[in-house]
């Protein structure tokens, strides 16, 4: 299995320069460099880079950039951990990409990509097609202003309300979609009686996987079961534009209880269409400044 990181696609490396991150390559893979306000360091991360990991060219970097630390989330291909371990680096309590997630195989034809979904899954599409949701596609590359954005963004909004979660400003979200504008498409699913979306989902694509970037739902969006609507119509979609895997883009991942576990409900969704549960590596910390090293070794210890 042959997973791509969007993480280090050149278009990732484009929306984290808008966000003032300065990036820098090593062997074609990039890693970002962050200065710290009013004092002479930075602190480097280094997201989902193929293996063998370049950790002298590491050490070099951080060096040039006196970075406080280099945080590594590691690709789980040809992961190796004792490498790591002998250039320095400890396991981290900083988790800054997903550990876990679902992928689906999109070269089955679309009569085994239904069949492999779930029971619960089959039944709550079939409910919503008869509940006659309607699902509109928007390829944000033909679109000449914000106007989709803006709406589906409010429905991302609608859905932190409910469950009570932090998303970006939506200036950071648009420099996301920007960087993603050619391959992204929105999904959005209306009442058949009324001209607003009560769900939406934007998908990007990056080489052969495409993925789920982030959802936005309503209340009446969850009673009429659009959410399940839209994945089905997007991942066919997916399948028409030549992808060959879907990634779901992050799932609760029971090693790590106490990171993110408001995420477990919609896991729950995700997992009932089925595809392969990914577990990535731990996050892997190498600290260069002998201050913040005593600070970080005390956070571990201290009771939280």
């Amino acid at each position: 299995m042959n997973i791509i990181d969007p993480r280090q696609s050149k278009q990732w490396g484009h929306f984290m320069s808008q966000i003032d991150w300065k990036i820098e390559f090593i062997k074609n893979r990039q890693i970002f460099i962050r200065r710290l306000p009013l004092f002479p360091y930075s602190v480097i991360k280094f997201q989902r880079p193929q293996n063998p990991l370049p950790l002298k060219e590491i050490d070099q970097i951080a060096q040039k950039h006196q970075a406080l630390f280099v945080n590594i989330d590691p690709h789980f291909e040809g992961f190796d951990e004792a490498d790591l371990k002998k250039h320095g680096f400890i396991k981290s309590n900083m988790i800054l990409s997903h550990t876990s997630t679902v992928l689906l195989n999109l070269t089955q034809t679309q009569i085994s990509l239904w069949k492999s979904f779930s029971e619960n899954a089959r039944r709550n599409i079939k409910k919503g097609q008869r509940s006659k949701i309607k699902i509109k596609k928007v390829f944000l590359k033909n679109q000449k202003n914000d106007t989709e954005f803006i709406k589906f963004y409010q429905l991302l909004k609608s859905l932190t309300k409910m469950k009570k979660f932090y998303i970006p400003s939506y200036d950071e979200f648009y420099k996301k979609m920007t960087a993603f504008k050619e391959s992204s498409v929105l999904f959005f699913a209306y009442e058949e009686s009324t001209s607003e979306p009560i769900a939406t989902v934007w998908m990007a694509g990056y080489q052969t996987t495409a993925f789920y970037v982030q959802t936005g739902i309503t209340q009446k969006g969850y009673e009429k079961l659009a959410n399940y609507q839209i994945v089905w119509e997007l991942l066919k979609e997916a399948k028409t534009l030549g992808y060959k895997q879907f990634d779901f883009e992050g799932i609760y991942d029971p090693r790590y209880p106490k990171e993110r576990s408001k995420w477990q409900g919609f896991s729950e969704f995700k997992k009932r269409f089925h595809g392969t549960i990914i577990e990535y590596p731990p996050s892997y910390i190498k600290i260069y400044n002998p201050f913040f090293k005593l600070i970080y070794l005390l956070s571990k210890i201290l009771p939280n």
